[in-house]
């Protein structure tokens, strides 16, 4: 009898590598031999950077793009289909509550959201995403911040995990070519959207010194009069490690819109070996020594004298940076061991009756994943 336990895993490649975040996690997994995984894409269907054109027409949809119901419509259809026990859904802002009840109804399938985004934040969040909260089995929650309001919306258990990095598709790589090296070599480099909070923090290091080479790279930069000089446009896959690999520093910066006390570019800067110097927060300072791992700062002020102080001293930046791509490899904080640390909790929930005991625990070996969850439904083990 087949006891390898299905995933069905939902996520967006719009912005791949970085998306979907446990896309080549979930193929290892199956490669293990103790899971049948599944993917389905949600940029099939709805576009992740969406023209001004389209983004016109989802307002008059009442901010629904085209697309949605025929998402909607395939995912059951899928799920049906591979009769997963575990459905994983990246952020899932397009899917029906309805339609989510129809998979759990169909397969008694358990259904995990790992939330990248805060659901709350009208940005990020839809009516739908929130209204699908108490379906949820489990909810991961990428914002420690927003757990309570998780728990008060009906979430039935919630934990906390951080982001991370992927190890194929973050790692140091530097300009080499001369049209490379005029492109990304610069003193200070950001990779991130210009929300109206970070704006201030360069405009802040450009009066302060003036002479910095800064590359800006995301979307909005160019609106910023003061700014758009800098801005390098957008920098994905193999662009995004040249971005780095070519800045003496790389700024990381949170976002407040989603309550972050970390970001994704928290794991993948230091992976990329780049000298990060960082927003200081919580989770940055427990995950990173100040001034041997990463460098921070809380106020424009303070970027701008920290940029002064590393600016002339690469040899202590490449200490630095070294100690933390060291730190952030040998901390277990791949996604694959997201992943793992996930089906974990779910296998031990299922376990437990829906008892959230022990779900902290699950931290460590890729056999946990299965470990926890046993034989396949319906096997006699």
């Amino acid at each position: 009898m087949n006891d390898k336990r299905r995933l069905l895993y939902y996520e967006s490649m719009a912005f791949y590598p970085s998306t979907a975040h446990f896309l080549e996690a979930s193929q290892d997994l199956a490669r293990g031999g103790g899971w049948l995984t599944e993917f389905f894409d949600e940029a099939r269907f709805v576009a992740g950077t969406p023209s001004l054109a389209a983004r016109i027409a989802t307002r008059v949809r009442g901010g629904r793009p085209r697309g949605i119901r025929a998402l909607n419509r395939e995912l059951l259809v899928r799920a049906r289909a591979f009769a997963p026990d575990v459905v994983l859904v990246g952020k899932g802002r397009y899917l029906a509550p309805a339609t989510l009840a129809a998979i759990k109804a169909a397969s008694g399938a358990r259904l995990i959201n790992w939330a990248t985004d805060d659901p709350f934040n009208p940005a990020n969040g839809s009516a739908a995403l929130r209204a699908a909260i108490p379906l949820y089995d489990l909810y991961v929650s990428t914002k420690r911040a927003i757990v309570p309001a998780l728990r008060a919306a009906g979430a039935r258990q919630v934990i906390y995990q951080r982001f991370g990095y992927k190890p194929t598709a973050h790692y140091p790589q530097v300009p080499v070519t001369p049209a490379e090296h005029a492109r990304f070599v610069c003193d200070v480099a950001f990779v991130g959207g210009a929300d109206a909070d970070r704006v201030p923090y360069f405009e802040r290091l450009m009066r302060e010194l003036p002479g910095v080479r800064l590359n800006l790279y995301g979307n909005y930069w160019n609106r910023s009069a003061r700014l758009a000089p800098y801005w390098r446009g957008r920098a994905d896959g193999r662009d995004y490690r040249l971005a780095l690999g070519g800045a003496a520093i790389a700024v990381n910066l949170l976002r407040r819109a989603n309550h972050d006390d970390h970001v994704m570019r928290t794991f993948e800067l230091p992976a990329c070996g780049a000298f990060m110097l960082a927003e200081r927060s919580d989770s940055h300072r427990e995950l990173f020594a100040e001034g041997r791992e990463a460098a921070f700062f809380a106020t424009p002020d303070e970027l701008a004298a920290q940029v002064r102080h590393y600016l002339p001293r690469a040899a202590e930046r490449a200490r630095i940076a070294a100690a933390g791509r060291r730190r952030v490899l040998a901390g277990g904080h791949s996604y694959n061991d997201r992943l793992h640390e996930i089906l974990c909790a779910a296998g031990q929930l299922v376990a437990a009756g829906g008892d959230r005991a022990g779900l902290a625990d699950c931290a460590g070996s890729p056999d946990s994943a299965k470990d926890s969850w046993g034989g396949r439904r319906g096997d006699p083990r």
